[in-house]
């Protein structure tokens, strides 16, 4: 099954919604949750760093548990931010020149020695000859590292996660494979919609701890990129990447989408 930048699903008759409301109010809900809960956090931090009143060892499991729920809240709590700013695009491009190696390399570094110690295969590759590209390498990276961590997330032991690269022409490419057990068929067109629970933060390891999916369709947008996924139920998932080599002279309207006229150059 494929399933290319999948849209939002429809809107419930009687609950239209602006857009621009839902994200503002998403903003301030956010600003406004964080604040108590940094509090909260460094009030647990304070109840098991006391020396003069020392907690015993039934009550400080207990306050760990929550020092810990504090801090998924508080994840959950930014990743929304950092989606409505996306959203928004209060968050400007950054462009600069990198070759695809570099890129790769850069996840093997990091998630190399994770699929080891979780007892996977793991395998990070550059197809071809190495190209220099124009792109966000940050967002390039927050993209790729939520890939990888979704699919390690969701791979079982002795199982393998796959990541390459390649250049052809203008454009290239980053896919993600594992052999996991894919994504259900009633879930996967909207599997990176903000509301379904399959969108959610793979980093954290389960569901329901941030919008890690939906935060990667809307930065794959803005850089000129497109997204699209295979999936097949006890058999794994493909997630691919295809960018522009020439990533340059993009900017961000207030919508968080690429303008018209750099649509109309692309041809779409």
């Amino acid at each position: 099954m494929d399933v290319r930048k999948p849209d939002a699903p429809p809107s419930s008759p009687g609950l239209e919604t602006d857009p621009d409301d839902f994200r503002s109010v998403l903003s301030s809900l956010g600003h406004e949750l964080c604040r108590p809960l940094i509090s909260l956090r460094a009030g647990f931090d304070l109840l098991l760093s006391d020396p003069g009143r020392p907690i015993v060892h039934e009550q400080r499991g207990h306050v760990h548990t929550m020092a810990g729920l504090c801090d998924d809240m508080l994840r959950l709590t930014r990743s929304y931010l950092e989606y409505a700013g996306l959203v928004e695009g209060s968050v400007p491009l950054s462009v600069g020149e990198f070759t695809v190696g570099a890129l790769v390399g850069e996840i093997d570094r990091r998630f190399g020695p994770v699929a080891a110690a979780r007892g996977l295969r793991w395998s990070c590759v550059l197809d071809g000859p190495d190209a220099k590209v124009s792109t966000d390498a940050a967002r390039c990276q927050q993209v790729f590292q939520n890939l990888v961590a979704n699919a390690l997330a969701h791979t079982t032991q002795g199982g393998s996660v796959g990541v390459a690269a390649s250049c052809q022409g203008d454009a290239w490419q980053f896919q993600v494979c594992d052999d996991g057990p894919g994504i259900p068929a009633d879930v996967v067109a909207g599997v990176f919609s903000p509301d379904n629970p399959l969108a959610h933060d793979g980093a954290s390891n389960s569901e329901g701890k941030g919008l890690g999916l939906a935060t990667c369709r809307v930065l794959v947008s803005q850089l000129g990129g497109e997204i699209s996924l295979e999936t097949e139920q006890q058999r794994g998932t493909r997630v691919t990447l295809t960018f522009p080599v020439d990533g340059r002279n993009r900017t961000v309207s207030a919508n968080g989408r690429v303008n018209d006229a750099q649509k109309a150059a692309r041809g779409h």
